[in-house]
């Protein structure tokens, strides 16, 4: 049972402790068996709660030092429930090793959704260091990827690839037996190290013949390089893509379950995260005679407002839909066309395809596809 203690935190923040606590139990109801799953939802004198299944094999950090015959199938099982997730449009921001669980079975589970869809929340996980031990204090920020560190423009923060970063650096942590790939960290280290960990992260630094050392180390070493590439637009691009470069090294079967059939007949949006979580659009009462563009943004005079009122990583005029003439499929282009300038004007923060940058000149839209706009995700129906 997880608790959320309102009697410790102020009243004016409470609503939105609740709204997050509230996301969290609707992220894992996710229908996957390597998602741990919610149960039951209510109130304890006042305080929300909810029920989660409960795994007595512990987390993967019990495995460093072990038997490392498992880790290719643990590792598929990971991939797996952060596919599941971000078919929803969901980012899991936090994947640690303490974050995925091993059910009897000794199938891997992914828990601890508290950081899924959080829009907003940019000091996420680096609060109270200081209270815990060294490995602990650190926490997160250890799996952070370099443009979660920087804080670009809101929608590249939570592109999947910051997961596939994550993912990198767990494994590496998992392979080696605890050591973490930028800097060496012991229980005697203190947050001092975390600017020169950060630095070699953002450099692609990294001590990679720890990894050739060992076992199966030449194998598990293109996966956990094509993860930890600085640069998220040459980093895998999917838990897909890093699943298919482990089935080529190891023998753990094949991911054509993954692959879901996608068709072009778009019909409409889904906020998968927002301040509007769960509004959907259905894109022909847009359509109206010769009108073939669907303008969305935060202003009114779009055709779809999206509502942001903590911050403005969202334009006023966004991105825009496009429906092809013949009626078959639709595009969809950063910015809008400004009238007054007569040319297009592209969004601050750019639009992202699954974790494709959008240009002006736009790119089609298949069913299953995620758009992120700002701290905005929408799921193509």
């Amino acid at each position: 049972m997880k608790v959320l203690r309102l009697w410790e935190v102020p009243g004016d923040i409470r609503d939105n402790l609740e709204a997050r606590f509230k996301r969290e139990y609707e992220a894992a109801r996710i229908s996957c068996d390597n998602l741990i799953h919610t149960l039951d939802f209510g109130t304890l004198k006042g305080n929300p709660y909810f029920v989660m299944e409960y795994c007595q094999g512990g987390d993967l950090s019990t495995l460093k030092g072990k038997n490392k015959e498992h880790l290719p199938m643990i590792a598929k099982d990971v991939l797996k429930g952060l596919h599941a997730l971000h078919s929803e449009g969901k980012i899991h921001r936090d994947l640690k090793p303490e974050n995925v669980l091993l059910r009897d079975n000794g199938n891997a589970a992914l828990t601890d959704f508290g950081a899924v869809s959080d829009a907003g929340d940019k000091n996420l996980s680096q609060k109270d260091w200081i209270k815990q031990r060294p490995k602990q204090m650190f926490g997160s920020p250890l799996y952070m990827a370099p443009e979660m560190w920087e804080r670009k423009g809101g929608g590249i923060t939570y592109l999947p690839t910051i997961d596939i970063w994550s993912f990198g650096v767990m494994l590496y942590e998992l392979v080696s037996d605890g050591a973490f790939p930028f800097l060496d960290i012991d229980d005697n280290s203190d947050a001092s190290v975390l600017p020169k960990y950060h630095q070699n992260a953002k450099q692609g630094v990294w001590n990679k013949q720890r990894i050739r050392n060992c076992l199966h180390g030449y194998q598990w070493l293109p996966i956990i390089e094509g993860c930890l590439t600085p640069d998220y637009q040459n980093r895998f691009q999917s838990a897909t893509d890093v699943l298919k470069e482990l089935e080529s090294r190891f023998n753990v079967g094949s991911s054509q379950t993954l692959q879901t059939g996608r068709t072009s007949r778009i019909n409409r949006l889904v906020v998968t995260q927002g301040e509007n979580l769960g509004a959907i659009y259905n894109l022909a009462r847009y359509l109206e005679g010769s009108v073939r563009m669907v303008k969305v943004g935060r202003s009114n005079d779009n055709s779809i407002t999206l509502p942001e009122s903590q911050d403005t990583y969202l334009s006023r005029h966004h991105f825009t839909l496009e429906h092809s003439s013949s009626g078959t499929y639709w595009l969809i282009r950063d910015g809008q066309w400004d009238k007054e300038l007569r040319q297009w004007k592209p969004s601050t923060n750019g639009t992202y395809l699954n974790a494709t940058s959008v240009s002006t000149q736009g790119l089609r839209l298949f069913t299953g596809d995620i758009i992120t706009a700002g701290e905005y995700k929408l799921k193509v129906d």
